[in-house]
Parts: C-alpha cells; sequence; structure tokens
C-alpha cells in the first residue's frame, strides 16, 4: 500500500496537472479508482519531477507469491514545453490487445516485454479500452 508520502507526492502531482487537460486527469483518476476497488490490489507513487510521475499497481494472493513487482505501471510524462501524456503499461503476456492498440516495448517493464498505451487526451473509446485491460492485467496477476 501507498505510504504518506506517495500519498502526499501523488496530491501534490495532480495539483500541478495542466487546466487544458482536465479530460486525461479525469481519466487518470478514473484509471487510480478502478485499481483501487479491486480487493487484493495496491498501490505505490514514485515521484521524479521533470521526468514522470509512475502510479504502480500490485496485486497480491495469499495463495500464490508473485515474483512481478507490478500488474500496471501509469506514467505522466510532463513535456518541457508541451502538454502532459499517459502511457499505461502491463505485460505483454498478461493482457489482449484485440484492437491492436497498444505497442511492445522490449525489456521495457522491469526487463520484460511491456505493452504501453499512450493517451494525450480522455476522449474517444481508449479509456474503456483500457479499463477491460486493467481487468485482464488484474486476473492474471491474482492467478
Amino acid at each position: 500500500m501507498a505510504t504518506e508520502q506517495e500519498r502526499k507526492d501523488l496530491e501534490a502531482f495532480l495539483s500541478t496537472w495542466p487546466e487544458d487537460q482536465s479530460d486525461l486527469k479525469r481519466v487518470y483518476l478514473e484509471f487510480i479508482e478502478t485499481v483501487k476497488s479491486k480487493p487484493l490490489a495496491s498501490w505505490s507513487f514514485v515521484s521524479r519531477p521533470g521526468i514522470s510521475y509512475s502510479f504502480r499497481a500490485q496485486a497480491s494472493n495469499s495463495k500464490t507469491e508473485r515474483k512481478r513487482p507490478v500488474f500496471l505501471l501509469m506514467d505522466m510524462i510532463p513535456e518541457p514545453e508541451g502538454p502532459f501524456w499517459l502511457s499505461v503499461c502491463f505485460y505483454e503476456d498478461e493482457i489482449t490487445d484485440p484492437d491492436g492498440k497498444g505497442n511492445a516495448i522490449p525489456q521495457g517493464l522491469f526487463q520484460e516485454t511491456g505493452y504501453c498505451f499512450d493517451m494525450d487526451d480522455g476522449e474517444g473509446a481508449m479509456p474503456a479500452y483500457l479499463k477491460q485491460r486493467i481487468d485482464e492485467a488484474y486476473a492474471a496477476s491474482i492467478e
């Protein structure tokens, strides 16, 4: 579970969100709430100002010991002179991508192949599509 400092860092980060990207912020918060609603999920937040802000979701199942550190990694990347953009990443073998919207990132998720989906706004079908991927990754993480 997140430490008190991680909670404060997340709140501080959210307060810096560009006002003209409120739709993306709404989606980001919806994804966080989706994770928090999972009974075996916990999260951490790694703030690297000017580089990225990582929301990391873990799951623990008392029946099995999971060797992977996360089932979801959301990096919000601030562009120096531009808008924020969101990269939502999973392990490639824990999700499907029936619409081909993601990109494989070899060795990109804790030295394993990650599958990332990038967003620069909260419009369209992508948020619902990614919530389905979050559900898949969570289910795979507690098996």
